[in-house]
């Protein structure tokens, strides 16, 4: 599958989502802001400070961005440079307007680690994930998937996992995918109407080394997943398992991936180590990522 450039001159772009209009926004980590992508050119939108990551519409139009506090890997996109980790690590919401909010900046008292990525179960609740950067003692990145209600109560569901990153909700809209950036393990979790987590096992396991990232659905049920060392997308055939194709790209640094365009059949993917956003025609559309009517 051939891939074509969309737009480029992005500082380590992250977290892509088209909004009602089919506006295809994204976050610069490295440039502290949310951009847009207009007749094929870069349109900064809204400066949000720290390191914007992951990031998704709810269906009343307002961004969720997280915000990983500065934070960022260095990639050619950056000129070589890492985030210094020196800003609050938070959850933002952005109006259409522009007007940033901080909708999560603790749970229970304790900071949040640095906020990766984030999905919406049904409108005004979603869940994210809240990696740490910082090996611990015994040289592992612990984190946390964290859920907030749409009473905008947060809480942590689950610890443990080995950089907890992309997220999103199966096609039967019942179960909740995570993947790991330090074992390339998926893991699917049954999903309470209260948030809470179940039932956790492996949805996939693509081998240590994948560095995953950002996922998404086609609307047969294939997962995509963006994975940064040797820059390709992982195919995951439909109910797990197996993997079905690789797709290599140009850029050694995919980070996330989102379904766009023309009948929702056109595949963005933000490249971090260039800079740039390409895309590529999708066989099938994609799953949409908020079904308006809720999810149960």
């Amino acid at each position: 599958m051939e891939t074509r450039i969309v737009a480029s001159g992005f500082a380590f772009p992250e977290g892509p989502c088209v909004d009602a209009g089919g506006l295809l926004h994204l976050v610069e980590m490295a440039n502290h802001c949310v951009s847009r992508v207009r007749d094929g050119k870069r349109e900064m939108w809204v400066v949000t400070t720290g390191s914007p990551n992951g990031a998704a519409f709810d269906v009343d139009g307002d961004l969720y961005v997280c915000n990983g506090g500065n934070r960022w890997p260095p990639s050619a996109s950056t000129g070589g440079l890492a985030g210094p980790a020196d800003k609050p690590t938070l959850i933002q919401r952005i109006s259409p307007h522009g007007d940033v909010t901080t909708v999560v900046d603790q749970i229970d008292g304790r900071p949040l680690n640095a906020p990766n990525d984030i999905c919406f179960v049904r409108p005004g609740a979603f869940y994210f994930t809240d990696p740490r950067w910082e090996a611990g003692p015994e040289g592992i990145r612990i984190g946390e998937v964290c859920y907030s209600t749409t009473a905008g109560e947060a809480k942590r569901v689950h610890s443990g996992l080995r950089f907890p990153n992309g997220l999103c909700v199966t096609p039967d809209g019942h179960h909740l995918l995570v993947d790991e950036t330090d074992t390339g393990l998926i893991h699917r979790f049954l999903m309470s109407p209260s948030g809470d987590l179940t039932q956790l096992d492996v949805y996939a396991d693509v081998g240590p080394g994948m560095s995953l990232d950002g996922m998404c659905f086609d609307a047969d049920g294939r997962l995509i997943v963006a994975a940064s060392t040797g820059g390709r997308l992982l195919v995951v055939a439909p109910g797990g398992g197996a993997i079905e194709r690789v797709i290599h790209l140009a850029d050694p640094a995919p980070t996330n991936v989102c379904f766009g365009g023309a009948d929702n059949a056109t595949l963005f993917i933000t490249e971090a180590g260039i800079g740039r956003v390409s895309a590529m025609d999708w066989q099938v559309p994609g799953l949409p990522l908020v079904d308006p009517r809720g999810r149960s």
